[in-house]
């Protein structure tokens, strides 16, 4: 199955073809199942007039209900190792797979693509510059594979304010958003060493730390920050990371930067 490629933006530059041996990062997004009875669901216990109101799904139900079918997971899994990809990240729903692998190994995996180096401003990032295919009994086990195209245009990257549309309105919120709307200055961080702030997460949500030291590198370039969590108190599943807690703890460490944070977790409700 053929995949077209997405035009680059004229203001990143392409600083060259990887070498074979550099490695990359690739996330494989698995066929969900049950999506329509999931948004039935959601409406019906988001619906005071349902007899189902306020009956929410905990993330083992809604991971039952939407992981991928065994077959797709052993035609992803298949494919993917029959290539020596080995290194791989899952999610508890089990419908992502973040796999890390060189680029020879990744072009021989995805025919057509050819991945390049670009760079915009100080910020790299790695693409290909040419559309991609996978094989026709792997693709309708895949809803896409990310980290191939998309660049973001120029106004748009998430590094930097976003331009207001003449309407006065901008999409997104993102910590700069918030730390405007409080006042907080680039020296409105904290300072003090006894400062300490906490996030509690429940149902098994887990964070990731190098989601979080991404997100920290991206959106903490106008203000002093600190790139990861100082302590952990309960378990924190390694190499699965939930949408909830992601945000959770990315946006407290943004807004009260620079302040030591812990987490703590706790299976239960």
């Amino acid at each position: 199955m053929f995949f077209s490629s997405s035009r680059i933006p004229e203001d990143w530059a392409n600083v060259g073809r990887l070498e074979p041996t550099e490695e990359l990062e690739l996330t494989f997004a698995l066929k969900q199942q049950n999506i329509n009875l999931l948004e039935k669901t959601l409406g019906l216990v988001s619906d005071p007039d349902s007899a189902r109101y306020g009956d929410y799904l905990s993330l083992d139900e809604v991971s039952s209900l939407v992981r991928p079918s065994k077959l797709t997971q052993k035609v992803v899994h298949r494919w993917l190792q029959s290539h020596g990809i080995k290194n791989c990240l899952s999610v508890h729903t089990q419908d992502f797979l973040q796999c890390t692998m060189t680029a020879k190994v990744a072009e021989t995996l995805l025919p057509g693509s050819r991945f390049h180096r670009y760079v915009r401003e100080g910020r790299s990032l790695v693409r290909s510059s040419a559309p991609y295919s996978v094989p026709d009994d792997v693709h309708q086990h895949l809803d896409f594979v990310g980290g191939l195209h998309r660049l973001p245009p120029e106004g748009k990257d998430l590094g930097k304010k976003q331009k207001q549309s003449k309407a006065g309105f901008h999409l997104g919120v993102y910590p700069y958003i918030l730390r405007a709307r409080y006042n907080l200055t680039s020296t409105d961080v904290g300072r003090a060493q006894n400062n300490s702030q906490a996030v509690a997460q429940f149902l098994e949500q887990y964070y990731h730390p190098a989601d979080l030291a991404e997100f920290m590198g991206i959106f903490g370039r106008t203000f002093p920050h600190q790139f990861e969590v100082d302590r952990v108190v309960g378990h924190q599943e390694r190499g699965k990371a939930g949408l909830e807690a992601s945000l959770d703890i990315e946006y407290i460490m943004s807004t009260g930067a620079n302040i030591s944070t812990w987490v703590f977790t706790n299976p239960g409700v």
